[in-house]
């Protein structure tokens, strides 16, 4: 699979389950949800995704084995931290379908405004992202420096936010829209 074609599955198929994901992860005492999704999210991304058949139950597998291993290598599990993991169900997806929809969409319009993006700002967004690269494997993986990546990434994050600013604007002329996506300057 190409990574543009793993970043749209990846993105069409996983990123609207992180929320719930997230808020399962909250109920597990001594458990950093931040690095837990991280580290699904590296998980997710190496997977062979034609063999996924139900990708929201697939990520919260991925994440309850990443607890689990992260109960283990702890040694020491309160009776808290086992009674909390036996009691958390994983949500049902049918009180999702209206957020799901929601969510799809949202995901089409980050897809299109992430392949709108210049080509350095791109690589970064999806390698820090969504690959989960720390600033410096980042640099070392484009061959740039960090402030380069540290640059890109927020010119990136920038222009998404001036793209989802001008989506959320009614349409009035005048330039109120995103702006030029490609420079990250407003037409305000």
């Amino acid at each position: 699979m190409l990574p543009e074609e793993r970043n749209h599955w990846l993105a069409t198929h996983i990123l609207p389950h992180e929320g719930d994901v997230r808020s399962w992860l909250r109920r597990f005492s001594g458990i950093e949800s931040d690095d837990i999704i991280q580290q699904a999210w590296v998980e997710l991304a190496e997977a062979d995704h034609a063999s996924i058949r139900f990708p929201r139950a697939w990520f919260f597998a991925v994440a309850r084995n990443l607890v689990l291993q992260h109960y283990r290598k702890a040694r020491i599990v309160s009776f808290d931290s086992l009674t909390d993991f036996s009691g958390a169900e994983i949500p049902d997806q049918g009180q999702a379908v209206e957020r799901s929809v929601t969510a799809r969409q949202e995901l089409r319009f980050l897809d299109q405004v992430a392949r709108d993006l210049p080509d350095r700002c791109r690589d970064v967004f999806v390698l820090r992202r969504f690959y989960g690269y720390s600033q410096r494997e980042c640099a070392l993986h484009l061959n740039v420096s960090e402030n380069v990546v540290e640059k890109q990434l927020a010119r990136a994050l920038r222009i998404i936010g001036m793209a989802y600013a001008g989506r959320d604007l009614p349409a009035q002329g005048g330039g109120h829209g995103p702006g030029d996506l490609r420079t990250g300057k407003s037409n305000a």
